[in-house]
């Protein structure tokens, strides 16, 4: 399974499904940002959205380029598995209190926007919460949990 880091790509291939009509979708998926932090700026008027104690967000930016013949849905690029050096893993989940502008990334979330068709893309962020302290692995799947392709985090600095 790839392993990606900032500027790199690889190609998301999803099986269709026959029973309930859905078609393959194909996508070149960039990590074109990823940024860590304990505390996110929001903006001048806003406070920072800060971290709860023991845990970081991970900000990654996509550039998720439609490569098939059908809509691409980006919602498996808004959720992964972590899995820290030491085996533990937790799903890391989509943070929605905050975002990643401050951070000097995309501010619209990729679950908000439109999914590709064919010879489009999108570009958005994904903000996720993870264990802090620990370097591990991001795992991003579909929707049948078969992975797609990792990233790797490390304790914010």
């Amino acid at each position: 399974m790839p392993v990606l880091a900032e500027g790199e790509s690889t190609t998301v291939r999803i099986p269709g499904d026959d029973t309930l009509g859905e078609p393959a979708t194909e996508a070149e998926v960039t990590l074109t940002g990823l940024k860590q932090a304990d505390r996110l700026p929001q903006g001048e008027y806003l406070d920072p959205e800060t971290a709860e104690p023991g845990t970081t967000f991970v900000c990654l930016e996509f550039k998720v380029e439609n490569t098939g013949g059908a809509e691409f849905d980006t919602a498996p690029l808004t959720r992964a598995r972590w899995t820290g050096e030491d085996g533990e893993t937790t799903t890391a989940d989509q943070h929605i209190g905050g975002d990643c502008e401050g951070v000097g990334l995309e501010k619209e979330f990729l679950l908000n926007e439109a999914e590709p068709r064919p010879g489009e893309f999108v570009r958005g962020t994904t903000l996720l919460v993870v264990p802090d302290g620990r370097p591990g692995t991001l795992e991003f799947a579909d929707d049948a949990e078969r992975p797609l392709f990792r990233v790797e985090t490390n304790p914010a600095p």
